[in-house]
């Protein structure tokens, strides 16, 4: 028995820091790269009808800094912004709308799970802007900004001490929004967003 406590103390005294350097492993500063499939559903409604534009899909990419901390043994806490390059689709209906979301950013929160001292699995809340631009029939084209909030899951995957591999999969609602045209129209836009990239930490 004696001998058992002993082998217990003796396991227990290298695995905790062992624990630990699983969350330390992503510790620290990030940049990384991501090719995004976007897909949107908007709804387009003034006093001159309603249109609904749905299953638009397009890609795009996008650049994310991000610091995480390390909280505990497995825990971790990342913090960060993200900046889309190049337009996505807000969807289409015919010649009578389309759309176009410019200049997407969201700043963002991440809490995660150390699997392993090489797997990441975490949970995002963002808060999201963009800019949506409207085109086809008059009474439907005009411009706007707005915000919301997105929020999903994803992992990563440290290939060595400082390259890393990302998956996740996001679901963003923007406020509904009033676009001034030659009728007072209202969007309402809902994007869901797979991204695949690579990053490089510090």
């Amino acid at each position: 028995m004696k001998k058992l406590l002993i082998a217990s103390a003796i396991i227990a005294t290298f695995a905790a820091p062992q624990a630990f350097a699983q969350a330390k492993n992503f510790e620290g500063f990030s940049v990384g790269l991501n090719i995004n499939a976007n897909s949107s559903d908007t709804d387009i409604t003034n006093t001159g009808g309603f249109v609904k534009a749905t299953g638009q899909t397009s890609t795009n990419a996008s650049v994310q800094a991000q610091y995480n901390l390390a909280l505990g043994s497995a825990f971790v806490l990342g913090l960060g912004g993200a900046f889309e390059m190049g337009d996505a689709d807000l969807g289409s209906s015919g010649t009578t709308f389309s759309g176009k979301r410019k200049n997407a950013y969201s700043v963002f929160i991440a809490p995660g799970i150390a699997l392993d001292d090489s797997w990441l699995i975490y949970g995002k809340v963002a808060s999201i802007a963009a800019s949506f631009e409207t085109t086809g029939a008059a009474i439907f084209t005009g411009k706007t900004d707005t915000t919301g909030i997105g929020y999903g899951i994803g992992f990563q995957k440290m290939l060595n001490k400082n390259v890393y591999l990302q998956a996740e999969f996001m679901q963003n609602k923007y406020n509904d929004k009033t676009i001034v045209t030659t009728l007072t129209t209202q969007a309402k836009a809902e994007a869901r967003a797979f991204s695949f990239g690579v990053g490089y930490k510090f």
